[in-house]
């Protein structure tokens, strides 16, 4: 558990480093919604990352919801892990 733990902490240190947001679907494990800064379907996630100013989006969720971010956010980099 500790290792989750560490792992959540290195990944908050990158988003911030980047000036990332991390959006998660609600499907995801609970180890990824514990540390996003959004959680929610693909509809509100979408709108979130439309109305977000960080030039960063990370989508923690299937391929299409990363590609509509950005298509609606095309000056933004939106990463899908």
């Amino acid at each position: 558990m500790a290792e989750i733990k560490e792992g959540q902490q290195r990944v908050r240190r990158l988003l911030e480093e980047r000036q990332a947001i991390l959006l998660a679907h609600y499907y995801q494990r609970d180890e990824v919604q514990e540390i996003a800064d959004l959680r929610g379907d693909s509809l509100a996630l979408s709108i979130e990352a439309a109305r977000t100013d960080a030039p960063v989006i990370v989508f923690a969720g299937v391929h299409f919801m990363a590609e509509s971010a950005a298509i609606i956010s095309p000056e933004r980099t939106v990463l899908l892990p």
